[in-house]
């Protein structure tokens, strides 16, 4: 009875909360084709049905000097004019959710050329027929009665205009909405909303119990969801409303898979230990799937560079695997190779689906999201094959769960980087087991020639999946080899062979050197950019501050717009120390010491393309795993020191979390609304 009441009372209190919040009177103003003051503009765009762009072009040519480009809002800064989308023959106005009751509905409009007749439909039985004249815009207002599930939708039908050289419908000019609840006393929600949002709600509930978290655990982090909820409601209701659907279904995907990894657990725990821990893992990586894919796929976000992940995915289903992309100026300019590997993983989707622009996006952007919260299974098993507890692995990949380098990244588009990142990363995983290490009778490295094939494969993998990645990959195996030579020439018994090293370069390099890197493509690409000046690069000087202060999360690392968390860089310092301080009572991690010390290595000398381009690689993406890796350890000993211990890890982990989170919704709210 208590696993019912519990779940029955959350429900009850979320229902009795958010019903209160529809109390609150909506008001919502839309900047049609943007707003001058904030320079801001599409967040009219989820709302808006069937209408044509916004205007003025986001850059327009200065009318004084050709050569230099304005944008938009200078353009009407300078002309004292307004943003404004045309709307076609039909266009809708649609805002989900908003609650049952009338509003008062204020539009600014302008006419077309000789004035134009217009009917909008207000609600059901409700129409109104308006004469736009031409000229200068014109305020109107309307009631307008919501939808039976709490919806507002206007239907704006209009004769087209046929514009001399322009193929567009038109309909009339939009330049400005508003809107505001009339109605007094008790305000109907939207039950449809609540419905979702109950839905969630238990399965959130289900989700987190799944994972083994306490029950006081579950309620806490379910009322938190409650408390989140009714606050959106009250003064962000569309920014919920548009996708509450979306947010039932992925809390129903993650507790229905956490559930059939606890179930796995339960049944095959006693054989197999690592499967025993899996439910917690399974939770923490659907949960950091979801909130990837949430915040991609909320309706308000915009990207630049998904479109040409997309694409790359159709070049790959047409058998174009020599693919090439232009470069950054900065790193030189020119056309560069676009490796194939993410899109080849993702291809077999296409299958599923059918063929289009929007499910290719679709594919790209979950499989990347999945790709890269697999990430935290590979921080998992790196740290419970070294020795560590259960505890400290966990909350090393809370750290993973919401990644403000990868976040970014997701929110630009660059789905590339990440999902080759990810692809790289079962390289470390093998370097982190031992699995560069010289074959003995005690460890996992008594398997060497199995070993040697797996090293071999995921190196070929990680050296054409991303060719920021490639260098970055180049540069740990490099630092690798270099310290068992080291131990070679010394006689020392050291973390990698180098005969090994050796072998496995040798082969996956000249794999990919024959097969793909040697295409007549690439070669010519490299000649026509052999000849070309780039940028001069950085002092040393300069790149060690600024590399410095990326690390210690006081400015963004490289050219990003977000700083690491500096409590997850003084944590990753921390426990790195700590790690090697730990070095004889945990002679398990030895592997896994050696690993943190070849990707710190590789992520260090990448930076040296700075000396000779103004644009190097994404090395704060690159490191933020490691970071994470070896956080855990630090977090762990503080969790073994009492309740001031426990408390001191908790704000940590809360704040690196929250960090993430704030960062990840301005990410969706503001990228690209420019």
């Amino acid at each position: 009875m208590k696993g019912f009441l519990v779940p029955a009372g959350l429900l009850a209190a979320a229902l009795t909360l958010w019903i209160f919040a529809y109390q609150v009177p909506f008001r919502q103003v839309i900047h049609v084709g943007g707003d001058v003051t904030t320079q801001r503009r599409f967040d009219d765009q989820p709302f808006l049905l069937r209408v044509n762009g916004s205007e003025p072009a986001d850059r327009v040519a200065d009318p004084d000097q050709p050569e230099v480009w304005l944008w938009w809002w200078e353009v009407l800064e300078r002309t004292g004019g307004r943003s404004y989308r045309w709307t076609t023959a039909e266009s809708t106005l649609l805002v989900p959710g908003i609650g049952g009751q009338t509003y008062l509905v204020e539009l600014v409009a302008g006419g077309q050329p000789g004035g134009v007749v217009t009917t909008w439909e207000t609600g059901e039985g409700l129409r109104t027929t308006l004469f736009l004249p031409e000229g200068d815009p014109r305020r109107y207002r309307l009631l307008a009665a919501t939808e039976r599930n709490g919806d507002l939708r206007i239907i704006m039908r209009t004769p087209p205009f046929e514009a001399p050289g322009d193929r567009r419908e038109l309909g009339f000019v939009l330049y400005d909405l508003r809107m505001q609840g009339v109605n007094q006393g008790l305000h109907i929600p939207a039950w449809p909303q609540l419905l979702w949002l109950s839905v969630a709600l238990l399965a959130l509930y289900a989700w987190v119990l799944a994972a083994g978290a306490s029950l006081g655990g579950a309620v806490a982090l379910t009322s938190l969801a409650i408390l989140a909820g009714a606050a959106t409601l009250i003064w962000q209701r569309p920014a919920l409303t548009l996708f509450t659907s979306l947010i039932a279904q992925l809390t129903l995907i993650g507790a229905t898979t956490t559930l059939i990894a606890a179930w796995a657990a339960r049944s095959f725990g006693e054989r197999h230990r690592l499967v025993a821990g899996i439910a917690p893992v399974v939770g923490l990586v659907t949960a950091a799937f979801a909130l990837r894919m949430a915040g991609m796929l909320h309706p308000h976000a915009l990207y630049s560079d998904t479109m040409l992940q997309a694409n790359k995915l159709f070049e790959a289903s047409l058998g174009q695997i020599f693919m090439t992309a232009g470069l950054p100026t900065a790193t030189g300019g020119g056309v560069g190779p676009y490796p194939p590997a993410p899109f080849l993983i993702m291809m077999p989707a296409m299958l599923l689906v059918e063929s289009s622009a929007a499910n290719r996006v679709l594919i790209v952007q979950t499989g990347t999201a999945l790709l890269d919260s697999l990430v935290m299974v590979a921080l998992w098993v790196m740290l419970r094959r070294a020795g560590y507890r259960q505890r400290v692995a966990l909350l090393a990949l809370t750290g993973y769960l919401l990644p403000v380098t990868a976040l970014e990244s997701f929110s630009v588009g660059e789905l590339a980087n990440l999902s080759g990142q990810a692809l790289a990363i079962p390289l470390l995983l093998l370097l982190a087991l031992g699995a560069g290490a010289r074959p003995t009778g005690h460890s996992v490295t008594r398997h060497a020639p199995a070993l040697v094939s797996l090293l071999v494969v995921a190196l070929a993998v990680a050296l054409v999946a991303h060719s920021g990645i490639t260098l970055s990959i180049g540069a740990v195996m490099a630092s690798a080899w270099l310290i068992a030579l080291i131990d070679y020439l010394r006689q020392r018994h050291g973390p990698f062979d180098l005969v090994r090293l050796s072998l496995v370069a040798a082969l996956a390099l000249g794999f990919v050197l024959v097969f793909y890197y040697t295409a007549p493509v690439y070669l010519t690409s490299l000649r026509e950019r052999g000849g070309s000046e780039g940028d001069r690069g950085m002092a040393l000087s300069a790149i060690v501050v600024e590399t410095a202060r990326g690390i210690l999360g006081l400015a963004p690392p490289g050219r990003r717009a977000i700083p690491i968390p500096f409590v997850l860089s003084l944590a990753a310092l921390g426990g790195l120390a700590l790690i090697w301080a730990q070095r004889n009572q945990q002679p398990r991690a030895r592997a896994l010491r050696a690993t943190l010390l070849v990707w710190w290595l590789g992520t260090l000398i990448t930076q040296g393309l700075l000396l000779v381009a103004d644009q190097g690689v994404r090395w704060g993406l690159f490191l933020y795993p490691a970071l994470c890796l070896s956080a855990g350890p630090l977090l762990g000993a503080f969790w073994q020191r009492g309740r001031a211990g426990r408390l001191v890890s908790r704000l940590m982990v809360a704040f690196i979390i929250s960090y993430g989170m704030m960062h990840w919704i301005i990410q969706v709210r503001d990228y690209f609304h420019i």
